[in-house]
């Protein structure tokens, strides 16, 4: 029993108790003694047999507590572990939406490898260090956390939705009034939309710029412009298949690249870019901040839109049912 205590780690999990438990069976081993170092016939083992029969229940008292202890450990140990990793993938699926997240993936990726550390160390019982572990996880997690709020932090700007809600707004109503085609590219859900007559077309799944999620200020900065814009050329063979070229920079572009370059925030030797297309090539490959579609949904799209075709491109257009709602329920945590 003293050695099976001692392998359970009674020290640590049933201190007291055990130190009690040691000085029981040390003075069990001393009556022993006693008893004996005496005659034959005056030996009496009866009051020693039933001191260890007490420190024998006493001893399994303990394990079953030491174990009772380590049980809810495990479990409170592996609630937690679950949690961080539901909270992990999570962050993963978001990082699916957008190109500018290498923070966020190398913070996921060190909580990834403290989870792994956190299931064997549960399995070896060893709890101190899990919880040391599970807080080197919490750390990666809210720092993934961060740099995710940090990438979106205009689109959760409710003065920043209302924006871009009306510049879509306007686009389908002119749709709707002059009974034209009409585009709009969403680019945090990936979509460009097609409205006829102000009703929904088509849509199609799309791919931007390395930071298509940034709203692009200068020539190479590879972000993806957001404005309301119109076809200037229909590009029938390019090198991204066929190509639709917007009038990007307009007046608004021009005076916010005034003013950025004015503050500092624009690179001295940098113009201000232009030839932003809405082009074929695949959705999966990485822009320099043009909308970029399937050849085969690109030859819809071309079909059906001419010279002065309005292209309004918002950042998002509501929280609600979209990866913005996740990251504002992170902010209030």
């Amino acid at each position: 029993m003293e050695q099976a205590l001692w392998r359970a780690g009674a020290s640590v999990f049933a201190e007291e108790n055990y130190n009690l438990y040691k000085d029981g069976l040390k003075t069990a081993k001393t009556n022993l003694a006693r008893e004996k170092a005496k005659f034959g016939w005056f030996r009496d083992y009866a009051p020693v047999q039933s001191e260890s029969r007490d420190q024998l229940k006493k001893g399994a008292e303990i394990l079953q507590t030491i174990q009772d202890k380590k049980t809810a450990k495990s479990r409170a140990l592996e609630d937690e572990a679950l949690s961080l990793k539901s909270r992990t993938e999570r962050l993963k699926k978001m990082t699916l939406y957008f190109n500018e997240s290498g923070d966020v993936r190398k913070n996921l990726s060190q909580a990834e490898i403290k989870l792994a550390q956190a299931d064997l160390f549960i399995g070896k019982e060893q709890f101190e260090s899990v919880s040391d572990i599970l807080l080197d996880c919490r750390l990666y997690v809210k720092q993934a956390e961060a740099a995710i709020a940090a990438i979106l932090v205009r689109y959760l700007d409710q003065g920043q939705l209302d924006k871009w809600k009306k510049w879509a707004d306007d686009t389908i109503a002119e749709s709707k009034k002059k009974a034209v085609v009409s585009i709009i590219v969403n680019k945090l859900e990936r979509k460009l939309v097609i409205y006829k007559k102000g009703d929904i077309l088509a849509s199609y799944d799309i791919g931007l710029g390395r930071y298509g999620l940034s709203d692009k200020l200068y020539s190479g900065d590879e972000a993806t412009p957001e404005g309301r814009y119109h076809v200037i050329k229909k590009i029938p063979s390019s090198p991204f298949y066929k190509a639709l070229l917007i009038n990007y920079p307009n007046e608004e572009d021009k005076r916010a690249f005034v003013l950025a370059k004015k503050n500092g925030q624009v690179p001295s030797e940098v113009g201000i870019g232009g030839a932003i297309e809405i082009h074929g090539g695949g959705k999966d490959s990485l822009t320099k901040g043009c909308v970029g579609l399937e050849d085969g949904d690109m030859d819809n799209v071309y079909r059906w839109t001419e010279v002065g075709t309005p292209v309004t491109i918002v950042g998002a257009l509501s929280i609600e049912k979209s990866i913005l709602a996740e990251i504002k329920a992170f902010e209030k945590k």
